[in-house]
């Protein structure tokens, strides 16, 4: 009938759904794995978004990962984190986030990176890595989450768009999105 809907699961369900991811902090060898696919991939997003040679994509990629991330996994103020199940005890992706100063009063948290691996996507990790990151962003004080996005990257549009976040800002190549915490 109009206006009712069947709930699929238990709310103790969902609540255990919810907390099945914890984020912690990567290993250097973690980081260093990261570090090695991060630098590909946005290499990657750089030949597609802006196409630029495959050369001077790998060279404009990794010099812009060393200076956000001068001191490595230990870089003040970066959020290199894993993603673990806490039912299987497996990892299943990564994030990497930051802390801004939004204006003079308020804080915002932007994502740099977010991975989930192919095999463990369409389960439900992304969307709880989302809410794990942005209830630690609150906490920080940030009023709101902002990342980017790649005009090729349908499916993390897509996911973004699903999680609440919407288009701040159109750019040549992609758009800034943001979700108001």
């Amino acid at each position: 009938t109009s206006g009712e809907y069947t709930c699929l699961i238990t709310r103790e369900e969902w609540a255990k759904r919810a907390q099945r991811v914890h984020l912690r902090k990567m290993t250097e060898e973690e980081f260093q794995a990261f570090k090695e696919y991060s630098i590909s991939d946005y290499a990657e997003d750089l030949m597609k978004g802006e196409e630029i040679p495959r050369e001077q994509a790998y060279t404009d990629a990794e010099e812009e990962f060393l200076s956000m991330l001068p001191a490595g996994a230990n870089t003040e103020g970066n959020y290199l984190m894993m993603i673990d199940d806490t039912v299987r005890k497996g990892k299943v992706g990564w994030i990497w986030f930051l802390f801004e100063e939004k204006n003079l009063n308020e804080k915002q948290v932007f994502i740099a990176d977010f991975l989930i691996y192919e095999s463990e996507r369409r389960k439900g990790y992304a969307s709880a890595t989302l809410n794990e990151m942005e209830t630690m962003a609150k906490w920080e004080g940030c009023v709101e989450s902002v990342l980017y996005v790649w005009e090729h990257n349908i499916p993390g549009y897509s996911l973004y768009q699903k999680c609440g976040y919407t288009v701040a800002e159109l750019t040549e190549n992609g758009a800034y999105m943001k979700k108001e915490l």
